[in-house]
This record gives structure tokens, sequence and C-alpha cells, in this order.
């Protein structure tokens, strides 16, 4: 039998039929139209193995919930390791990308010329799912390393105290804080930890923030890039809305106690 293409554009719904995506209507509308049609038969008979395989495949999975927190961590910093690193050379700027539109009409063009690739796709999808599925399964089952803890402490003369424990999770840290009795804030204000670098000091900061909170009491998870190994000091501010960078007054601090050693 020789393949119709523009009847195969005229019946797109076997795909959808032997995937039993069809609405009952439209599903009952097919199948009369099946009984008669040697074409559409045909392509459902080939749909048919497909179709069997998407029934073994994993459900789906969502990607980790602190994903998005885990990139802007790493973005916030490289941003500042390159302003840390001025005399090093330049990277080599990158090779234009291919226009993309060109990929984009060759794709449609298969789309609706094509009538295996919405099978073919709908088993891609589920290929991709299982693979998430299995990773977030051994994402989960791995218990994350103990980068370092802290015991934080006020200036001599000053209440309230903290204590951290980072874990080295995925290619981030994240910190769980739990604070204790801190000063009282007043309007618009919050606290905010940091990472201290080696060569921090005033007038030269070599600081990197490791999130917000506002209570003074209780247990905060924060996520950021900072290795503990490099940025050893966590300091406690009090920050005002709006100030941008350190400007509050360090009212706790500690250093690292353990930090993994990867020689």
């Amino acid at each position: 039998m020789t393949y119709d293409a523009r009847h195969g554009l005229e019946h797109p719904e076997v795909a959808g039929w032997v995937l039993g995506a069809l609405d009952p209507d439209d599903a009952a509308a097919f199948e009369e139209h099946l009984r008669s049609c040697e074409q559409c038969q045909a392509e459902a008979a080939e749909f048919a193995p497909v179709a069997r395989s998407l029934a073994l495949a994993a459900p789906a999975a969502e990607p980790p919930p602190d994903l998005e927190l885990k990139t802007l961590a790493a973005v916030q910093y490289a941003v500042m390791a390159e302003s840390w690193a001025q005399s090093e050379p330049q990277p080599e700027p990158a090779a234009p990308k291919p226009d993309p539109e060109s990929k984009a009409s060759r794709w449609w063009h298969l789309h609706w010329t094509n009538p295996l690739l919405p099978v073919v796709t709908a088993l891609g999808a589920a290929v991709v799912t299982t693979a998430a599925f299995i990773g977030a399964h051994v994402f989960q089952a791995a218990a994350p390393a103990v980068a370092a803890s802290y015991v934080l402490r006020p200036p001599p003369g000053q209440s309230g105290s903290a204590s951290a424990i980072t874990h080295e999770i995925n290619g981030g840290y994240q910190t769980q804080l739990t604070a204790k009795d801190l000063p009282k804030l007043g309007s618009g204000q919050f606290f905010e930890c940091w990472y201290a670098g080696p060569d921090n000091r005033p007038g030269h900061l070599q600081l990197i923030s490791g999130g917000t909170f506002s209570s003074s009491n209780g247990t905060f998870t924060m996520w950021s890039a900072a290795d503990p190994g490099t940025f050893r000091v966590m300091e406690i501010t009090e920050e005002q809305a709006s100030a941008g960078g350190q400007h509050g007054r360090v009212i706790l601090s500690g250093t690292a106690q353990s930090v993994h050693d990867d020689d």
C-alpha cells in the first residue's frame, strides 16, 4: 500500500487514538473511519508497540526544589570571583551559536509531515522522565557531606548566639542556621548571613551573602556557592532594606570548626 501524505494530514488522530488520548466523541468518530481505512489501520498497527512501551514508563518527577537557589548561588559566586581576579586573562569570546530559527523550521516541518513524530516525541519524553526519576532517587539516597560547622558568638557586652551546619550538596552549600535571642529589629531591618574570605578587611571586603532572615529566634535554611574551605568565617549583621552590601554592624561571628578536605 502506498502511503498517502495528504490522507495522513487529514487524519492526525491516529497516534492519539492508539495512546488513548482522544475524547470519547473523537475516538468514536475515528473508530468508525478506521473500519474502512487501510492506511489508518496500518499506521495504528505501527504505533501499537510504542504505546505498549509508554505504559511501562516511570511516573513524572519534579526537579529538586532547591535547583533555582543553587543556580543563583553559583552565578553569584562566579561574578564575585571575577572581581577578585582582575589580573587573570580574560577568556576568549564564545563562538556564535547557530541560528535557532532554522532548527525550529525543520522541527515544524517534520511535525506536520511525519505522522510518527507525535509518538516518538512522547516516547522520548518518557525516557527523559525515567532518567529524572532515577536521578532524583539517587540524589535523595546519598547522604549530603558535612562541609563545616560553626558556633557564632556576639562581640563583648552583646547578647545572642547561633550555630550552623553546612552541607555540600550537588556542587552548592546548604546551611542550616539556628539563631537564639538576637537583638530586636527595627522597622525595615533584617538579619543577613555572610561568608568572609581570607582577605576580608575594612576597605577590602571579600564577602558572599548566604541569605537573610527576620526572626530573632529560629532555624533557617540558606544556600550559597561559598566554599567554607576558603570562606571560613561566618558573620551575621543587622541590615537596612535597600542599603545594598554589608553596611550594618556585625552582631555574631564564628570560624568553621570542621572543613572537608579534598586533598
